[in-house]
């Protein structure tokens, strides 16, 4: 901002002692402070439109790291699904056996306790 008035300042001087009528200066100083004033908006447009750039770049890497991290996830969800599933069919296969071979067991018990009696 100091250097805009510093500009300025110097534009208004150098107007001021020039050798023109003070309605032909005040017409050229109006003009070349309109000139500044619309090419400070173009550069304040320009920024702002590459701040929205860079911005808009930053909200699609922040989304495609949240997809990337999300398929991750879920990946590991049914890795870990699968797993248990697979632990808890072990488990009840065991279960199942193990069941067997104490009715087996216990049928030849039985077999063997009726034998003595006779």
């Amino acid at each position: 901002m100091g250097f805009l008035r510093g500009v300025l300042t110097g534009l208004a001087i150098g107007y001021l002692t020039a050798p023109r009528s003070g309605k032909e200066t005040r017409e050229r100083l109006s003009q070349r402070a309109n000139e500044l004033q619309d090419q400070w908006e173009e550069g304040v447009s320009e920024v702002k439109s590459q701040i929205d750039k860079l911005v808009g770049n930053a909200e699609s890497k922040v989304d495609q790291y949240a997809n990337q991290a999300e398929q991750k996830f879920d990946q590991y969800k049914n890795e870990a699904k699968s797993t248990y599933n697979r632990e808890r069919a072990k488990a009840s296969y065991n279960d199942t056996v193990d069941d067997a071979a104490d009715a087996a067991k216990s049928g030849i018990n039985s077999a063997e306790n009726a034998l003595k009696i006779n």
